[in-house]
């Protein structure tokens, strides 16, 4: 029985949860994906000043995506990035994807900023990192809905994947990895939080573009698969 804490760091909003899925659902089903154990889930919502305290008694901890940016003023994010260094002291697997990925670069003194190419959204294809070539063989296409990115490498981690979009697109170290696309979407959900997002900071020529690259199929299972096989591995 593997412990698992999901750590959220926002919500997807009262009508996108009712009529898909909520974000715990997501996360726990794409978990689910790649697990060969039963796994004992947790959740906990950062972005409410819920934490888990014990760190040590789970065995893996991942932070999953945000509206907010990591450099944002908003209280929780001091004390969610402390968490995450004490997890990754106290060797729990912790696992970071979209804004989870950007949380644990920054708090191990990544810079995180805004791309100067703008949105990044749907569909996108990833390429493992020539250092990588032992994680897997294949590309992963993935859903991307971001406009922050990790512009630096933390050091004790190396990046794993790589995109077009995204340059640092992934990283991996003792007891941690990290995606910044988001593996637990669906094209439906992502469908729905597209359109919420209209008359947003997001143009609707963006949201026009992103919904036409929604079709065909993602690389959910692999993707949970190499966050399993990484538990304690690094390059």
């Amino acid at each position: 029985m593997n412990r698992v804490a999901i750590v959220l760091c926002d919500d997807l909003g009262r009508r996108i949860s009712s009529q898909y899925a909520t974000y715990e659902t997501l996360y726990a089903d794409f978990l689910r994906l790649g697990s060969g154990n039963d796994l004992d889930i947790e959740i906990f919502r950062a972005h409410e000043g819920n934490l888990p305290g014990d760190i040590s008694s789970f065995d893996t901890m991942i932070i999953g995506g945000s509206r907010a940016g990591v450099d944002e003023p908003h209280e929780w994010i001091p004390p969610l990035l402390s968490m995450i260094r004490t997890s990754i002291d106290h060797q729990v697997a912790t696992w970071g994807i979209c804004f989870g990925h950007q949380a644990i670069a920054a708090a191990l003194g990544a810079e995180v900023a805004k791309s100067s190419d703008g949105w990044n959204l749907a569909a996108q294809t990833y390429e493992f990192c020539e250092n990588a070539s032992a994680l897997a063989a294949d590309p992963l296409r993935l859903i991307a809905f971001h406009h922050d990115q990790v512009q630096s490498v933390p050091e004790g981690t190396s990046c794993y994947l790589t995109s077009t979009g995204c340059e640092i697109a992934g990283l991996i170290g003792d007891n941690l990895m990290t995606m910044q696309p988001h593996p637990e979407f669906t094209p439906e959900v992502t469908t729905a939080i597209l359109e919420a997002s209209r008359g947003s900071v997001i143009p609707d020529s963006n949201i026009d573009d992103a919904l036409t690259r929604l079709g065909g199929r993602f690389s959910s299972a692999a993707a949970s698969e190499l966050f399993w096989s990484s538990v304690h591995a690094a390059l």
